[in-house]
């Protein structure tokens, strides 16, 4: 995955969120958001951040969708410089959507059949 668009985060926050009771609209809200810090960038600098802002990323962080990442650089005169940025962890987006399409292909009308005739079989 090269670039995290509207649709991909959509589509992972709302795996993620709809079953802890947001809305659609607060979930889509929450990507746009989202999305008008990290633009077509995967990384975005801390120092741009609220305090409010940072407790949005500490729970896309709970829910592995970010991680924080320094960096140090040495200055001109031997002082050294931490730079904090926040990264999408596309390895855990992808595995999320990856369980989009297996869950779809689970409740395909055949599965849904076999899952039927399990529980009438277990009732017995």
């Amino acid at each position: 995955m090269d670039i995290v668009t509207f649709d991909v985060l959509h589509t992972v926050l709302k795996k993620l969120l709809l079953k802890r009771g947001l809305s659609e609209e607060d979930i889509k809200n929450l990507t746009e958001y989202v999305i008008n810090f990290f633009g077509y960038g995967d990384r975005i600098i801390d120092n741009v951040l609220t305090p409010a802002d940072r407790d949005v990323f500490y729970t896309l962080e709970e829910l592995g969708i970010v991680k924080p990442f320094e960096e140090e650089i040495t200055l001109s005169k031997g002082k050294l410089w931490r730079i904090h940025y926040w990264v999408y962890r596309k390895d855990k987006i992808e595995e999320i959507l990856n369980m989009e399409e297996q869950e779809n292909a689970e409740d395909s009308p055949e599965k849904i059949y076999e899952k039927l005739f399990q529980e009438d079989i277990d009732n017995w």
